[in-house]
């Protein structure tokens, strides 16, 4: 057989095996002998195990806060009156130096007011208060929290040693030590002579007030913090240093208890201090003299502002002015406007249009002060063309024995007259013709004589003109745009040359007996329908042939004649007039 035994048969090694085995049956006496050395053990161990426990989860902390409320909630509810006997002194302590506090800066505030009550002053501050909607007693509040802390002394409670002083003006700073031991000094006498309550901080001073100055004393648990202040201190003032105070316990709080009379650790302290260094000056001479300085600066500044506005609103006016004024024939005004203090225009105008700074002075304005920015275009205005067409006649170069003149007539209607050669005639009319917009108003030349530039006196030389002109009149064609009928200013000029050329014509064809008549043919092209192509055809012919009738051509000699469609591979060859000049000597 094997020695090894079953796991089931194993021994047990749990924690009552081992102690059947160490201690026996004898549980009893172990258990007394544990509750009689149980507190010193625990006494041992306890703050340990609770310190370490906290610093591992903060469960003691969870745990025994509610149970102190608890308990606190009931010991207050079962003996109420005996914390209220407990807590009487100290909460009565701070009732009375509060409501002490209280009566000090209300004190202050109505001897304030009553000394303003009955004097101009008084009189003028109700008016600024109810100008202000705020009460009288807040304004005169406001009016007399003028004053200035100059020095700060830090003491040692116990020791009376001055710890640290700070002064806003050092010419002005007081001796600290000497303060500092003053100041402990009667506050002992106070405490020792007129003290009457048990507590120590009940005797000590808070304010001590002379003709040039006051001292506020505000004491703490391990020093005090003395400020010598000039004129009425408002309440604002005591909470800073008070604060400042509390803040200095907080920071020094280890130098204040282990303190030996070294003030090294102190030196830091201006930092906290400094802020308590607050100051609201009255005005003085200085202040007034500032006052009046900047009360010229402020007049000058307006005068120069009034000046711009002046100056803003002239221009203005002559902008405005510009704007209204209705431009002359030729003259368009496209904008006006303000840069720089000058007022600028920008025009358009005509070449034959008024000067634009003699239009501005005939409507009392001071071309002077106007900028203009002129740019030339061509005015179609009919009284533009009238003015372009009188300069053209008047500058028109003419021979020695040449003469023209123009004379208006109703209805934007100018007649021609006068004796030029043929050159002349043709240019002339071609001038007339390139002027812009001359179709708004109508030319006349039929009484115009045009004569030859030489005289043919052979009957051969004059036939030999004739053929000549006969052939250039004969090569002449009118080209018209597609499905158009009306002659375009281009053709028009045209044919007052052809007129011209004709009436030559005529002139020869008397002086040789030749009879002369020109066929006028009208044709178009091949879009459109034959009926309206013949049509369209006959009616370009009938317009070219009252064209030359209205230009001193006689209309027996012209005849019209429609071609209809013209099938030619050029198509705007097709839309055109034609003319062809028959002649035949007479029998």
């Amino acid at each position: 057989m094997s020695d090894k035994v079953p796991p089931s048969e194993l021994p047990d090694n749990s924690l009552e095996k081992v102690r059947e085995l160490l201690i026996g049956r004898d549980d009893k006496f172990v258990q007394e002998k544990l509750q009689r050395d149980a507190k010193g053990i625990v006494t041992n161990v306890v703050s340990e195990a609770l310190f370490d426990r906290e610093t591992k989860d903060g469960s003691v902390n969870k745990v025994l806060v509610p149970l102190v409320e608890k308990s606190l909630h009931r010991s207050i509810e079962s003996n109420s009156e005996k914390i209220v006997g407990t807590l009487y002194p100290l909460v009565g302590t701070l009732v009375r130096k509060a409501v002490s506090s209280f009566l000090v800066e209300f004190v202050e505030r109505t001897n304030a007011l009553i000394e303003n009550s009955f004097s101009p002053k008084s009189i003028s501050w109700r008016f600024k208060a109810w100008q202000s909607g705020v009460r009288y007693s807040e304004y005169v509040a406001s009016q007399i929290y003028q004053y200035q802390v100059q020095q700060l002394l830090v003491i040692h409670r116990e020791t009376g040693t001055l710890l640290h002083s700070i002064s806003s003006d050092p010419e002005k700073e007081k001796d600290a030590d000497l303060i500092s031991s003053m100041l402990v000094a009667i506050n002992d006498f106070v405490a020792d002579a007129f003290g009457v309550t048990a507590t120590e901080s009940d005797n000590e001073l808070g304010e001590i007030k002379t003709e040039d100055f006051t001292l506020l004393i505000k004491i703490g648990p391990q020093a005090l913090l003395v400020a010598a202040v000039t004129g009425s201190i408002p309440p604002e003032v005591r909470g800073k240093l008070q604060q400042a105070l509390e803040e200095f316990h907080q920071f020094y709080q280890q130098p204040l208890i282990q303190y030996d009379g070294d003030n090294a650790p102190f030196d830091g302290c201006e930092t906290i201090l400094s802020d308590c260094l607050i100051s609201e000056k009255k005005e003085g001479e200085g202040k007034k003299s500032k006052r009046i300085v900047g009360a010229a600066v402020i007049v000058v500044i307006f005068a120069a502002l009034a000046v711009l506005s002046f100056m803003r609103l002239s221009l203005s006016i002559l902008q405005s002015d510009l704007h209204e004024l209705t431009p002359p024939p030729g003259i368009v005004v496209t904008d006006t406007y303000i840069s720089n203090g000058n007022v600028y225009a920008k025009v358009l105008r005509d070449p034959v249009a008024i000067n634009i700074e003699e239009w501005l002075n005939e409507n009392a304005i001071d071309a002077d002060k106007v900028t203009i920015i002129e740019e030339p275009f061509v005015s179609l205005k009919p009284s533009v063309v009238e003015r372009k067409l009188e300069r053209l006649i008047d500058d028109f170069p003419l021979s020695e024995s040449e003469s023209i003149s123009v004379e208006k007539g109703d209805n934007r209607r100018f007649v021609i007259s006068g004796t030029v050669f043929t050159p002349t005639a043709i240019n002339l009319t071609q001038q007339i013709s390139a002027i812009p917009g001359i179709s708004a108003i109508s030319v006349d030349t039929n009484t115009l004589n045009v004569k030859a530039a030489y005289e043919v006196d052979d009957i051969v030389l004059q036939k030999a003109a004739l053929n000549r002109l006969v052939n250039k009149v004969s090569s002449q064609n009118v080209l018209f745009a597609t499905n158009q009928e009306a002659l375009s200013e281009v053709q028009l000029a045209k044919l007052e040359a052809l007129a011209n050329d004709i009436k030559q014509l005529l002139t020869l064809a008397d002086k040789t007996n030749t009879v002369v008549s020109v066929v006028i043919m009208g044709a178009s092209d091949n879009s459109g329908s034959s009926a309206r192509n013949r049509a369209l055809s006959q009616k370009r012919a009938e317009n070219v042939v009252n064209s030359l009738i209205s230009l001193g051509v006689e209309s027996d000699i012209l005849i019209p004649v429609s071609l209809g469609e013209l099938p030619l591979q050029k198509a705007s060859m097709g839309r055109s007039v034609m003319l062809n000049v028959l002649i035949s000597s007479e029998q």
